[in-house]
């Protein structure tokens, strides 16, 4: 998304200037200039992150019910050569806070469900939550413990497929798992569809100052534009009273 909006100033002003619109074109050059620097240099990661991370700052108190479970959000997957397919870069840390939550939980004496879900978003052959599911084993994670929701290829099919599965493993609390920048549109989804959660962040991102623009600001302003827009959609979605999955093409894909 960043890189699609440089790409539209830059073709805005390359236009203007094919028509003779010289103060257009100008006008053209500085935005792009302005947002390549505030995005790359980490003023606007900062400022876009800052509010809408912090309620998500601090991990809530493990106050375990009797029966609870944990849905784990998947966030894409890798094919390494010669392997199967494995959990992508950015999800370790939704895994490995899964997996605290869970052994808390077992050692509480409470009953501990992990809902992974995420269907094949990335057309790979395999949904991501099968992916998943053989990392949580590796971890220690019975597969007793274990229930796949394997259709969803959205934050909102997370939701809306999770939600007759909670209801079977009959959860009387529910803790929602994923990135502090996506727990905001997450939690929305879910409660849309009548589903009290938890939320736990995994990993939190920042911006941090540059002197010069760097490809970590821009991936970090990127994921946060691309949460402005998905809510956006999802509050868009909600109005129309939406209960049903948007097409592929209609929403973003989970990260």
């Amino acid at each position: 998304m960043t890189v699609h909006l440089l790409i539209a100033l830059f073709a805005l002003a390359w236009l203007a200037g094919r028509l003779g619109w010289r103060r257009l074109r100008l006008v053209g050059i500085v935005l792009a200039l302005a947002f390549l620097v505030a995005a790359g240099c980490g003023a606007l990661p900062k400022l876009l992150l800052r509010v809408w991370q912090s309620p998500y700052a601090q991990r809530p108190a493990l106050d375990w019910a009797p029966s609870n479970a944990i849905v784990l959000l998947t966030a894409g997957a890798t094919y390494p050569p010669g392997g199967p397919l494995e959990p992508g870069h950015t999800a370790y840390s939704r895994i490995a806070e899964a997996v605290v939550l869970y052994r808390d939980c077992h050692a509480s004496g409470a009953r501990c469900t992990v809902l992974v879900s995420g269907g094949d978003a990335e057309n790979t052959g395999e949904p991501l939550a099968r992916t998943y599911k053989r990392t949580l084993l590796q971890l220690g994670v019975p597969r007793e413990d274990m229930v796949l929701e394997k259709r969803s290829l959205t934050t909102w099919g997370n939701a809306l497929y999770a939600r007759d599965m909670l209801r079977q493993i009959g959860a009387d609390r529910v803790w929602l798992v994923t990135s502090a920048h996506h727990l905001r549109r997450a939690v929305f989804a879910f409660d849309h569809f009548g589903i009290k959660v938890t939320p736990v962040r995994a990993d939190y991102l920042r911006g941090v100052w540059s002197s010069m623009p760097n490809a970590y600001n821009l991936y970090v302003t990127n994921a946060a534009l691309h949460e402005y827009v998905g809510m956006a959609l999802y509050h868009w979605y909600a109005w129309r009273g939406r209960t049903d999955v948007p097409t592929e093409n209609e929403g973003p894909a989970e990260d």
